[in-house]
């Protein structure tokens, strides 16, 4: 496909994931950042639908996935359904030759996902996964930090996430307490993001030991606690939440190294980054400069369009959601494989599948 081709682009689930997805890539088509048109959505909650195409100027509506995905006018179809509906969706757009962005977790199981991932092979589509935080802006700048300065070996990481369960714009959804939708509580449904995150920085996971909790009685857990080992022997420790204190969200993020560190701040509303490597720190990393990581990451200069337009960089809620879709979205262009895509998924759910065993178990499991 030539990059200047114009992508037809096709999204299913208008609910708060879906809204993102489409608020942000309407700041991507207005700042002229990417060559793509917005032709359908579909939810089977056809109000839904009705308001998500009012509201982006979508011209057509779909009740039905297959309806959109038989379109032959679209080129890409964005998974943005609750996980249990994830599978079908995926098979049929993958069967029909379409892209396929799905939202993370891709499945209920690292079984499912293997499942999928062999779908999206056989059929020779890209495909792209939804692990946003490797498009936070100060994710990225830790990555540029990490390839410029002698940090040493890396040692721990440790990353603890808590997250207001019945509020906030990703989370309102009565399905997530229910277990047999998501295919969990915070394990599945937010874990899986920081183990993506701490394989990408630290390399493969071989072993898990974890413990869950359902202090709420929700009927999915709200306490996960996970300790991880990597390939070179460098370890991981991970905490996630879901609770019901009245306060922001919050993930923070630690990189120790031999002769470094980088802590990341990641709070709704306010985010930070400092790190210490010898010969330079403490240092503090505002928004604006991590910002500048990003436009790097994706290759946008202030001559790729107009940066106050694309206001989704300067936003604290949807700048990742924009960066996500505008790699993902040059990579089907180009012709190359997207990053991060369906393999990353499946490795993320083979890691969250042994810390469920694991925390069943009472032990230690190993990951092949």
């Amino acid at each position: 496909m030539s990059e200047d081709a114009e992508l037809r682009l096709g999204i299913i689930g208008t609910g708060n994931i879906g809204r993102a997805h489409l608020a942000a890539l309407s700041s991507l088509k207005r700042a002229n950042l990417a060559n793509f048109q917005l032709s359908a959505v579909c939810d089977v909650d056809s109000k839904s639908a009705r308001k998500a195409a009012k509201d982006f100027d979508i011209p057509k509506m779909y009740e039905k996935y297959n309806d959109l995905i038989n379109n032959d006018e679209i080129d890409v179809v964005y998974v943005c359904t609750p996980t249990s509906r994830h599978t079908d969706i995926v098979k049929a757009a993958a069967k029909a030759g379409k892209a396929v962005y799905c939202e993370e977790p891709i499945a209920n199981s690292a079984t499912q996902a293997r499942t999928l991932m062999g779908v999206i092979q056989d059929a020779g589509v890209p495909s792209g996964a939804g692990f946003l935080l490797r498009f936070d802006p100060f994710v990225l700048y830790a990555k540029d930090l990490l390839e410029h300065h002698d940090f040493g070996r890396p040692m721990l990481a440790h990353i603890r996430a808590d997250h207001l369960y019945t509020k906030g714009y990703e989370r309102m959804n009565e399905w997530r307490g229910d277990s047999q939708i998501p295919g969990g509580g915070t394990l599945i449904e937010h874990c899986d993001h920081d183990v993506d995150l701490l394989t990408w920085f630290f390399g493969p996971i071989t072993d898990v030991h974890a413990k869950i909790r359902f202090i709420a009685e929700r009927g999915v857990e709200d306490l996960a606690s996970l300790m991880l080992t990597h390939k070179d022997g460098q370890m991981s420790t991970l905490d996630s939440i879901w609770h019901s204190i009245d306060r922001l969200d919050e993930r923070r993020i630690e990189f120790f190294y031999e002769k470094g560190f980088i802590g990341i701040t990641l709070e709704t509303g306010i985010k930070y980054l400092k790190y210490h490597v010898k010969g330079e720190g403490p240092v503090r990393v505002n928004a604006e400069t991590a910002d500048n990581a990003l436009l790097e990451h994706l290759g946008v200069s202030s001559s790729s369009g107009s940066l106050e337009s694309y206001g989704v960089l300067r936003d604290t809620t949807d700048n990742r959601y924009a960066a996500m879709s505008y790699a993902f979205l040059k990579a089907v262009k180009s012709g190359k494989n997207p990053s991060p895509n369906f393999m990353d998924a499946v490795s993320a759910h083979s890691i969250i599948d042994a810390a469920y065993e694991s925390a069943t178990k009472g032990t230690t499991i190993e990951i092949f």
